[in-house]
């Protein structure tokens, strides 16, 4: 939803607890042995905090009954100790607070209990209802134990990712629990059954790996319940329909699952008390009618984005206020004046819904002066983006991005909307100057992909409010250079690339330590600075303009945290630098003038992702050692002047799955053991080819970046598109064609390419082993002997390229499995036989997939394989020695023929003779089908005279 929603909203008001309030003064004393264990406590527990004075009752995170004095709540959550993993908690020093009635250990490390001291001695407590567990590292067998404490009727245990198994709910249901948090635990397969817990009104099994279909499994028995929170699970199928019996729901949220729900239906509309339905991220189909929920006056929060291309929601006023709305990738297709009634909304999402009209940022933010987030991407708002006349101080996320909208950007952006944290208006049609921007509280901005044109230096120095995070300029018509506004920039990430840049790279860039800074693609000259080792980048990309000098040798020691470097499509000449940088992890120098032997120590470095050299002058052997550990996933050096041999030390690369060598002077055979190559890459693809979760997570210093294949970063809590990191490519030549792939190539794509070589040998017959190729390209080469039919088994395959070789035999008719072919070409080799059956997708391929095989025929060859020249004999010389040997042949021939005929021809003369019977038989058929045998040789006859001619 719009907001991370915490579930057990209820779980105070289910408890009923005494209002009273927590003042000093009135002559209110502590107990004395309370105020003694409370100190014992801060002392086990190493907190860090001061309590002052005798009087505990004015102690931070302590509250006492107003009358008795007795201590009845404890709030240590979170609370700062001199711990930071690994705390063994002695539940007895709790035992002298009997009127204890809440109490809170969440995120202090606990990971379980000294022995003899653990919850079971918490039995005692008999006034212990309210216990708070979550964020620590408990395992089921400590927990278990908690059963042991009858009072509960409040327990918390979200984030212990040890805690799992059925068992646990079990032991669980002798307790008169009302609300139960078991979120973000360790729960596996199908939901453990819940029919037994009666007293239950709130439980939450989010986010852990529960699967299958949710079959009722006792859901329907709990009458009482009013929360339910099943969200990002694995759940798929249809929802139990019996859900909707649940008259006393308030709370429904089965978001980001596999669920299948086909609107319209009737689940939800006799739940009328319900203030939260979210069914987001699931497979929703058919048509909903916002008025179906007609009667729902009580809802608030409504999810229903869904990942179905065909989900129609037909919308109308609203009989009810709502806070958050959720629709992303609906289809509504008219214009949102659905939303003109709504005056309390805080979150909206309506991005990729197909909406259309001008944009309604102005009106929707004066209506709602309490909305936070507001996310309208890809959709087809027109018009210029209009603000509202008075100031919005609520909003804190703007993404009206992918859209249509036009003029120049507002000038009073910052005025309007002083509190944005977050503001995305890429891809758009914007155009002019950028206005003043500053914004105490904007971290991320992003005005990508637009028509904007300025002074690059006038906008980073005069424009920009400077505690940006992130700030993404690319793809407009920035101009001129940034020399004296380097020491200004403070951002972490600066995104200028496909702009029109020029200059020179000023001194002062060394001086600031961004993530990641992008100037690809512009009209950057002259040489890198000397001093750019000092620098602090996690990523620096200087693709695509025209730097020229050799690599300064620093850069092999920039920071401790450099993990992409992409030099590529410049004019760097001599030598690559040193090698030694091993926290870097994607290289890319290719496209430049360098020169010299290649540093292979580079494909040792443990961590090492992938490496692009190609299209460069590199010399020189390659030459592998100690690389059983490494963890590279690509290697690229086409078009070099590498020679020698293959190393059988690429075999030792178990993670390698791009691997491109083509047009250098490689010699000798391809390594047997070339198919071991990259098999800790195939078996964690199947592993993870289940999983829901397309993401890899890359650790940058002190933060977290989660990069999707998708493109998108997921920072801080927000949605953001960034086009840094991500949008690093490799080019190699797949499918017959050169492409640019993204960085999600190190995921997607598994190619062998050792075309445009001299190498000689046969081509591995165990290479149908790795079945995670998609392309394979051996072309331009000197291969012999015969195709193996193991290729057959390479399912994957997506294009396969043997042309230009010295093949032989016929082509393997189990070729015609792949079925996923787009690329295919044995042209030019010493093949014979017929083509390949013209079906599936060998049905696309023409004549050149097979042309220059002058033994090949059959379709798509122009050459059948059934005419008369295909039947004669071709001519050979004969010496003296042939004639005599074909003699005797002929002689032994005519003699056996004449033999054959003799006998044949005299035995059935005899036998009519002596058999009338068979004699009439035969005269009959000869005068009943004479006529008909006869035209028949005629015509046959005459059909071969035909061909002949032709």
């Amino acid at each position: 939803m719009g907001y991370n929603f915490i579930p057990m909203l209820l779980a105070l008001s289910l408890l009923h607890p005494v209002q009273w309030e927590i003042v000093s003064g009135y002559g209110l004393r502590c107990k004395e042995e309370e105020r003694r264990a409370l100190l014992h406590i801060k002392a086990e527990m190493s907190f860090s905090f001061k309590w002052e004075g005798k009087e505990c009752c004015n102690w931070e995170k302590v509250t006492c009954h107003p009358i008795t004095g007795h201590v009845t709540d404890l709030d240590f959550g979170y609370f700062p100790n001199d711990y930071t993993i690994n705390v063994m908690l002695n539940a007895t020093i709790f035992l002298p607070l009997r009127q204890l009635r809440s109490l809170s250990l969440s995120g202090l490390h606990i990971y379980g209990c000294m022995p003899g001291t653990g919850f079971e001695s918490w039995s005692g407590l008999s006034n212990l209802k309210m216990l708070n567990l979550s964020y620590n590292n408990l395992d089921t067998s400590t927990i278990s134990s908690l059963v042991e404490i009858p009072s509960l009727r409040v327990l918390d245990l979200e984030d212990n990712p040890n805690i799992q198994g059925d068992n646990l709910v079990k032991e669980f249901t002798a307790l008169k629990l009302e609300v139960v948090n078991l979120r973000s635990c360790r729960f596996f397969g199908s939901l453990p059954y819940l029919g037994d817990w009666s007293s239950l009104k709130a439980l939450s099994l989010a986010n852990n790996n529960l699967n299958g279909t949710l079959t009722s499994k006792g859901l329907c028995r709990l009458e009482n319940l009013e929360e339910l929170d099943l969200s990002n699970n694995d759940f798929a199928g249809n929802i139990p329909a019996c859900i909707g019996n649940l008259s006393s729901l308030k709370l429904v949220d089965l978001s980001d699952n596999r669920f299948e729900v086909k609107f319209p239906t009737s689940m939800f509309e006799r739940v009328v008390s319900l203030r939260y339905l979210s069914l987001s991220n699931n497979h929703l189909e058919g048509t909903l009618s916002i008025s179906s929920f007609s009667n729902h006056s009580y809802l608030e929060v409504l999810g229903l984005s869904t990942s179905a291309l065909n989900f129609q929601v037909e919308v109308s006023n609203m009989p009810f206020q709502l806070q958050d709305l959720e629709l992303s990738n609906c289809n509504l297709s008219v214009e949102p004046t659905f939303l003109y009634s709504q005056k309390k909304l805080r979150a909206l999402d309506l991005s990729n819904t197909r909406s259309k009209g001008l944009s309604p940022v102005l009106w929707l933010l004066e209506n709602n002066t309490n909305l936070t987030q507001l996310d309208l991407h890809t959709n087809f708002f027109t018009g210029h983006l209009r603000l509202p006349l008075l100031t919005h101080e609520n909003l804190s996320v703007l993404d009206i991005s992918d859209n249509h909208l036009s003029g120049e950007l507002p000038v009073d952006v910052s005025a309007k909307l002083p509190n944005l944290y977050y503001l995305n208006l890429s891809n758009n049609y914007f155009k002019g100057p950028v206005p003043l921007i500053s914004m105490a509280n904007l971290q991320y901005l992003d005005l990508s992909l637009n028509n904007l044109t300025d002074d690059i230096q006038n906008t980073l120095s005069m424009n920009l409010d400077y505690h940006l995070n992130f700030l993404d300029l690319s793809n407009n018509n920035f101009f001129g250079s940034f020399t004296n506004v380097t020491h200004h920039l403070e951002m972490s990430t600066l995104l200028l690339n496909h702009n029109k840049i020029s200059r020179e790279l000023p001194l002062g860039i060394c001086n600031i330590s961004f993530w990641v800074l992008d100037i690809s693609n512009n009209e950057l000259s002259g040489v890198l600075p000397d001093c750019i080792g000092r620098a602090g980048y996690m990523a620096l990309v200087l693709s695509a303009n025209h730097l020229e000098g050799s690599i300064p040798s620093d850069i092999c020691t920039m920071s401790n945290q450099l993990w992409l470097l992409d030099l590529s499509d410049n004019k760097f000449s001599g030598s690559i630098p040193c090698s030694n940088n091993a926290t870097l992890q994607i290289l890319d120098m290719s496209k430049n003038n360098l020169s010299g032997k290649y540093p292979m120590s580079w494909l040792n470095v443990s961590n090492r992702l992938a490496i692009d050299i190609g299209q460069n002058m590199l010399s020189g052997e390659l030459q592998i050692w100690n690389s059983t550990e490494s963890s590279l996933n690509g290697f690229i050096a086409r078009d070099n002047m590498f020679g020698g041999h293959i190393p059988e030390q690429i075999c030792h690369f178990k993670y390698l799955h791009i691997l491109d060598l083509s047009f250098n002077n490689l010699s000798g055979q391809i390594p047997s053991c070339i198919i071991t190559m990259g098999l800790k890459y195939d078996s964690d693809l199947y592993m993870d080819s289940g999983s829901s979760t397309e993401v890899e997570e890359l650790n940058f210093g002190d933060a977290n970046f989660l990069i999707y294949i998708n493109k998108h970063i997921i920072l801080n809590n927000y949605k953001i598109q960034a086009d840094g990191l991500q949008n690093y490519g490799m080019e190699l030549m797949s499918k017959g064609r050169f492409d640019f792939h993204w960085y999600k190539i190190l995921f997607l794509e598994c190619i062998i390419d050792l075309s445009s070589n001299k190498l000689v040998g046969n081509i591995p017959e165990d290479i149908g082993q790795m079945t995670w190729l998609t392309t394979l390209n051996l072309s331009n080469n000197h291969l012999t002997s015969a195709i193996p039919n193991s290729v057959s088994k390479l399912q994957q395959l997506l294009s396969l390229d043997l042309s230009h070789n010295s093949l032989t035999g016929k082509i393997p008719r189990e070729l015609t499995k792949l079925t996923s072919l787009e690329v295919f070409s044995v042209a030019y080799n010493n093949l014979s036989g017929p083509t390949l059956d013209m079906k599936a997708q060998f049905a696309t391929f023409d004549n050149r997939s097979y042309e220059g095989n002058p033994n090949l025929c059959g379709p798509p060859l122009s050459e059948s394989c059934f005419s008369y020249h295909d039947t004669k004999l071709p001519p050979r010389n004969k010496t003296g020695d042939d004639q005599g040997d074909e003699s005797i042949e002929f002689l032994i021939l005519f003699s056996s023929f004449s033999l054959f005929f003799v006998v044949s021809f005299w035995g059935l003369i005899t036998v009519l003779y002596f058999k009338s019977n068979w004699r009439c038989a035969l005269f009959n058929l000869v005068d009943e089908y004479g006529d008909v045998m006869h035209m028949g040789v005629v015509l046959f006859v005459r059909k071969i005279r035909a061909a002949q001619d032709n």
